[in-house]
């Protein structure tokens, strides 16, 4: 990689810039440029890994839920007898289903963010 030295260019006198100090320049100016387009792509990459996994561990999670609310449900009146009062039955249905939708938003808003501006 090559170096600038900046002890060659000198502020107030423009004029002793050379072409070789100029194409340095640039050379050093294009390689910062590729090693921030290579570091987005890898923050780019590893942050869909991340948001494939945390799908994948919402998913479990909302199905484990689902699971346990539908067990609820069945045992309720078939094989435990819970005697649970319909209030309680459904307040369990109202927040069971507010909570699938708010875990699929979250995942969706996750999946496909908005950017913030077009640098990011």
């Amino acid at each position: 990689m090559a170096s600038l030295n900046l002890n060659q260019i000198s502020i107030a006198n423009s004029s002793s810039l050379t072409p070789e100090d100029l194409s340095n320049a640039r050379l050093q100016n294009q390689i910062l440029e590729d090693r921030l387009g290579s570091a987005k792509v890898g923050r780019f990459l590893e942050d869909t890994r991340l948001r494939r996994h945390l799908t994948y561990i919402f998913a479990f999670i909302i199905f484990l839920w689902l699971a346990a609310v539908v067990s609820i449900l069945y045992f309720n009146f078939n094989f435990l007898n819970l005697n649970l009062s319909e209030n309680v039955l459904i307040t369990l249905l109202t927040t069971s289903s507010v909570n699938v939708i708010g875990m699929m938003l979250i995942i969706l808003k996750n999946l496909f963010p908005k950017p913030l501006n077009e640098e990011e």
